[in-house]
């Protein structure tokens, strides 16, 4: 027997197994699911953790305080949350720790800015804002 020979009988044998066994039905299990679940499955695996840590700053008492106090119930601002896109909601996760609870941190580094945007356009003699003689 030629090689040639053999080798047209080991590719034709291969592909008819191949073909024999691509015919055989396969066991497969369907059923519904809920939106809720397809939803979950969707999302990556770091948002529950995201939505958990959320969900525990919230769940806490002087939190809840605080909340109840500018007029917000935690229900709604733990559904807000979830609202949100990954990206946010990551972003929101990571700092929760330092956010405060009613949302007053960047006054007083406001007040900083515009302080020294004033010193520095009085400086420059563009406005006369600390100055008390004229010049």
């Amino acid at each position: 027997m030629s090689i040639r020979l053999a080798a047209v009988r080991t590719v034709v044998g291969v592909s008819l197994g191949a073909l024999v066994t691509a015919g055989f039905p396969l066991r497969v299990h369907a059923g519904m699911i809920s939106t809720r679940a397809a939803i979950d499955a969707a999302a990556p695996a770091g948002r529950a953790a995201n939505l958990e840590r959320i969900d525990a700053v919230l769940a806490r008492t002087e939190v809840r305080a605080r909340l109840q106090s500018l007029g917000v119930n935690a229900d709604d601002a733990a559904a807000r949350a979830a609202a949100l896109p990954d990206a946010d909601l990551a972003r929101l996760a990571r700092s929760v720790d330092k956010l405060p609870a009613g949302g007053d941190a960047g006054l007083l580094e406001l007040a900083g800015f515009v302080f020294l945007v004033l010193l520095l356009l009085d400086y420059l003699d563009v406005i006369h804002v600390f100055s008390h003689h004229r010049r």
